[in-house]
């Protein structure tokens, strides 16, 4: 198993440590696969991302760690008891680095960071209730 990959997505090298770790054993996906997946669809998946927020470009992650690269942006908003420090999603390179953070299913906030509640977007999360997607479909 190989400690780390070194993607250059764009402008930036994006280091994915352990890359042959399996993320979906049934499938056998590793985050490396995944990596690949997100700078290939980088360039339908970052505009859905961007809401128009902080200078026109943002994708939502809460409590940005402290490991994550100065280049990766970040926005703090306020919550019940203090703040969120979210990461800002705007470039491939973003996309791939959350994959080299086993960010499996990134989910994108529905407002500016801006006007935090003023939601701009409506997202239909549809999980089953168990793992069975065509169980699910065909219930009344």
């Amino acid at each position: 198993m190989s400690a780390e990959e070194r993607l250059r997505v764009g402008r930036r090298t994006v280091v994915v440590t352990r890359p042959d770790k399996v993320l979906l054993p049934a499938d056998g996906i590793t985050k490396s696969d995944l990596a690949d997946y997100y700078r290939l669809a980088a360039d339908a998946m970052v505009p859905q991302l961007r809401p128009e927020g902080i200078e026109g470009q943002s994708f939502m992650r809460k409590d940005v760690p402290d490991h994550f690269p100065d280049w990766f942006h970040r926005v703090e908003l306020p919550k019940a008891d203090g703040t969120v420090t979210y990461a800002v999603g705007d470039e491939p390179a973003a996309l791939v680095y959350l994959a080299g953070q086993a960010c499996i299913t990134p989910h994108r906030f529905v407002s500016r960071a801006d006007r935090p509640h003023h939601p701009g977007r409506m997202v239909f999360d549809l999980d089953p209730a168990d793992d069975d997607f065509g169980a699910s479909a065909r219930q009344p």
